[in-house]
């Protein structure tokens, strides 16, 4: 019996994709043997709606960027029959993709997803909504999703830096919160809540060190900078490997964060708008999802490294 492969494929993530090149993706399936569907997403959610209502398929393929994904697992989330997920990157920031890496040509990205090996990771829920790698408020973390789609088709990644620079000016409020990490209790004022199990971050390759994607852990970093440039010392010294003084960096299963007043701006996962929008959080890293990623080139990744 053949496999049976869906591919979900956002049309309007990123640049696009030729329809030459989605025409030899599937021919190179099927030619392989597959038993293929191709569905376009229309609207938000979509995604997440043809995952959760689909019949059963041993591998889907996400074609977008991290939203697009963010919702193909949300729909996998809802399944009792969890299917094996594979993140072929179209979109403007695919940190996701990348990490376990996937390259540019999609194409080539195919070959690699079908010489590659399935791997179990760890997948966040915040308020009891799946998220892949990152969730986070506070200053920038509204920009990927406010970022307007025509910009980021014009001049893709470059919209974010953009977006990010004017923001840079822009006040830096703080947020007083009250977190509980794994039973530990945190006070204080917070600039930026980054809450993630990746090591790549806002398109940066090593944001954070030492990330497993199967520990049952995220890295969470709170940054207690009040001012710009503060803020970019901080940033620039933590990615050195340094400890700055405004940087609160750990690793923690189960969180809950209390915030005493609702952000103006909402929270952000994987790079798209958290629509609860409240000042209470309920985080956590103790569900999990099969991905088919490239043979050997994530091993550092996993603790478990049984293929």
């Amino acid at each position: 019996m053949s496999k049976k492969i869906l591919l979900v494929l956002n049309p309007n993530s990123g640049v696009g994709v030729p329809a030459k090149i989605i025409e030899e993706f599937y021919n190179t399936l099927d030619n392989n043997g597959y038993d293929v569907d191709i569905s376009f997403t229309k609207r938000a959610k979509h995604a997440t709606e043809i995952v959760e209502n689909a019949e059963f398929y041993d591998l889907v393929f996400s074609i977008g960027g991290d939203g697009t994904l963010n919702e193909v697992v949300n729909g996998n989330f809802k399944r009792k029959d969890k299917m094996t997920i594979c993140p072929l990157p179209t979109g403007s920031c695919n940190d996701v993709a990348s990490m376990l890496g996937y390259e540019k040509d999609l194409l080539h990205n195919l070959d690699l997803a079908l010489d590659g090996e399935v791997k179990t990771i760890d997948i966040g829920t915040i308020n009891n909504y799946a998220f892949t790698y990152v969730v986070g408020m506070g200053k920038f973390m509204d920009i990927p999703y406010s970022t307007s789609r025509d910009k980021k088709s014009r001049i893709g990644y470059l919209a974010y830096i953009k977006d990010g620079i004017n923001e840079f000016f822009n006040e830096t409020k703080m947020h007083k919160a009250s977190i509980c990490a794994d039973g530990v209790e945190i006070e204080g004022d917070y600039s930026l809540i980054i809450v993630s199990n990746s090591n790549h971050i806002a398109g940066v390759p090593g944001f954070h060190k030492d990330v497993k994607l199967d520990d049952q852990k995220f890295e969470v970093l709170l940054c207690t900078a009040n001012n710009k440039t503060k803020l970019v010392n901080s940033f620039i010294e933590f990615y050195l490997g340094m400890k700055p003084k405004n940087m609160i960096s750990f690793k923690a299963n189960d969180l809950n964060i209390r915030l005493s007043e609702i952000p103006e701006k909402n929270w952000c996962v994987d790079g798209e708008k958290l629509e609860d929008n409240s000042n209470y959080y309920h985080i956590t890293a103790n569900n999990s999802m099969d991905f088919l990623v490239p043979k050997n080139k994530t091993k550092k990744l996993f603790l478990n490294n049984d293929v």
